[in-house]
Parts: C-alpha cells; sequence; structure tokens
C-alpha cells in the first residue's frame, strides 16, 4: 500500500461509493487516527464531493470526471456560495442517495476512544441519503433530516429522528428497535419496514408499515396510548390537540421518495407541493387559495422539477413562473403558482 495523496483519495471514493475492501477500510481507519490534518482533509474531501453532487444524481455522475476533479488540491476548496440560475435550477434537480462520509468517518475514530458516544447524521435542503445503523439496520433520510443513534446499541436500539426516514430494520428479538420523534410519540419495533414523517416544524406525525409490525406510541387528552399498525397501514397523529386524524395519502405517496419516485394518486396540490419543496428545495408561493382545488394522479421517475411543474401546468391549467432573486441563502428557489 502506498501512502500518496492518489491512494487517500481513491479510498475515499471508494468509501463514499460503498465499495471500500475490508483491507482499504482497516487502512483509512489508521490513516484518520494519525492526525488532525488528516480528518481535516477528509472533511475538505466531503464538502468537495457533496458539492459536485448537488448538481446531478449520483448514478449519473461520471467517475472519471468525478475523480479527475476530486484528486486536485482538496486542502485549497472552498465551496462556493454564489450560483448562476442555471446550477441553482441544476441543484433543484438532483436528489443524492449517498453516505454521509464525514460523519461515518468521525464515528470510527470516537470508537477508538473508548467513550459512549452519540452520532448525530444530517442531510441538507433537497438532498437524500441512505445509512447503516450499528445493528445492520439501513435507514434512508429524506431532506432537512436530522437522526442522532448511539455508536453501538446496547440494552436497546434507540434513535432519535427530527424529519422523514424510511427504516429497513434488522430483526432481533432480543433488543426492540425504537424511533424517538420530537413529539410524544414514538415507533417500537423488532425487524420491520417502515417510514416515519416527524419534522419538528410540522404539526403532525405520520407513521407508514410496509411490512412486518409497528407500535405507535402516543399521548392522548386521557394518558398514553398505543396502535398497531398492519403492513401498507398508516397513522397520523396531531400533536397540538393530541389526537390521530385520517389520513389522505397512500403508502407508495408517502414511501416512494426512497425509490427515486413521486407517486401520486388524486393526491392534492398541497400534498403534492409538500412532496416536491422536500425533493427539490423549492419554495411555493399560491397565488389563489382556489389551486388547492387541485388533485393529481401520476407517477414521475424523472427527477427533473421542470417535469413536475409543467405536468402540473397540463393537467390542471396553473401556470408556474421560476424566481431567483439571490437572496436564499439556503440555495432555494421560489415558484409561483397562478391561474
Amino acid at each position: 500500500m502506498h501512502k500518496n495523496d492518489e491512494y487517500i483519495e481513491t479510498l475515499l471514493l471508494n468509501f463514499v461509493n460503498n465499495n471500500l475492501a475490508a483491507d482499504e477500510e482497516e487502512f483509512l481507519r489508521g490513516w484518520l487516527l494519525e492526525s488532525e490534518s488528516n480528518r481535516d482533509r477528509a472533511r475538505a474531501f466531503c464538502e468537495f464531493y457533496h458539492q459536485i453532487d448537488a448538481y446531478t444524481t449520483l448514478e449519473s455522475t461520471d467517475t472519471d470526471q468525478a475523480f479527475e476533479k476530486m484528486t486536485g488540491k482538496i486542502g485549497e476548496f472552498r465551496p462556493v456560495r454564489s450560483l448562476s440560475y442555471l446550477r441553482v435550477l441544476q441543484r433543484a434537480a438532483a436528489v443524492m442517495f449517498i453516505p454521509l462520509l464525514l460523519v461515518q468517518l468521525y464515528q470510527w475514530y470516537d470508537n477508538r476512544s473508548g467513550s459512549e458516544a452519540w452520532v448525530t447524521m444530517r442531510t441538507n435542503p433537497g438532498m437524500v441519503a441512505s445509512i447503516r445503523l450499528p445493528d445492520s439496520s439501513t435507514v434512508w433520510l429524506n431532506a432537512n433530516t436530522v437522526i442522532s443513534y448511539p455508536q453501538k446499541f446496547n440494552k436497546e436500539r434507540l434513535v432519535k429522528l427530527d424529519g422523514e426516514a424510511f427504516f429497513d430494520v434488522t430483526k432481533n428479538p432480543e433488543k426492540k428497535f425504537k424511533v424517538q420523534t420530537p413529539a410524544q410519540a414514538a415507533i417500537e419495533v423488532l425487524g420491520t419496514r417502515f417510514n416515519v414523517d416527524a419534522y419538528h416544524t410540522d404539526s403532525t406525525v405520520r407513521a407508514t408499515l410496509e411490512e412486518g409490525s409497528v407500535q405507535f406510541n402516543y399521548q392522548s387528552n386521557t394518558g398514553s396510548k398505543s396502535l398497531l399498525l398492519q403492513p401498507s397501514q398508516t397513522i397520523v397523529y396531531n400533536r397540538k390537540n393530541q389526537s390521530i386524524v385520517p389520513n389522505e395519502l397512500n403508502e407508495k405517496t408517502l414511501t416512494s421518495w426512497k425509490d427515486n419516485q413521486i407517486v401520486l394518486k388524486n393526491t392534492s396540490l398541497t400534498e403534492l407541493l409538500t412532496i416536491v419543496s422536500k425533493r427539490f428545495n423549492v419554495k411555493f408561493n399560491l397565488k389563489s387559495s382556489k389551486l388547492n382545488d387541485e388533485r393529481f394522479t401520476g407517477v414521475f421517475d424523472s427527477q427533473q422539477l421542470i417535469t413536475v411543474l409543467e405536468h402540473i401546468k397540463i393537467s390542471s391549467q396553473i401556470q408556474y413562473n421560476m424566481i431567483n432573486d439571490g437572496s436564499k441563502t439556503d440555495g432555494s428557489i421560489t415558484v409561483e403558482l397562478y391561474k
């Protein structure tokens, strides 16, 4: 093995793409432990990689071109804040399924310290990521989501979620898996596949079961309650009045985001715009409240904002106007809808 720049960057790139061999992983761990400068370099690499992938999906990235960009002087890289209108649109069209490299690397060397610590991972607006938990469970994180979990599960498998995530939980009859949300609601399972939508800014918590079983625990006006979900069932909890409310969306609409799709079935414009806002980091301005009466059906496999907007236009005659005034610090754009 050679400890040259090209080899280290190759290992980092392999790690991001889940192609790291066991001996390469051990070497990279040791390299991270050597110095703070190595960890700073990993951080810069991560920033650079995410900056590149903010414009295209990971599947469409030319690996050779990306590698050439990444093998430059990483230490001198600084993210550029100002973006042209074209680049903003490219960012809005991007959906990224990438591991959160930097946090996982820090998890490695924190483990060596022997201290019991928690790992926190965060996705940016318009970004989707998949991660693997200590028990080998897989989690997909939707945009603007924060998840925290211990580096090693002990008596229980507990994760804290603020945002939306889809869980594929490894079965373990000895240890329940629990998802804690910002509201007074939690989900308990042994091994199953389910979706949780629980942003601290929202008034509701929504849980959708794909397979297995889920126990939804919540606080009501009369005390603690729990409900057992069946496959394809969704429960919506209103955190303000502490009650269960009807669900208007079907399972596919609620979980298709993790598969690079938008699935609509008689979906209201309000719900559609909520989905699109997360997917493309877009803010919508409706010029008339009557627009919310519109409903839509269809499946979008193409990760293009313009495709969705054109579907809205053709099917309902709703016009749109894309605005980029350069004032958005979060990189989002605004779309006006009107008739």
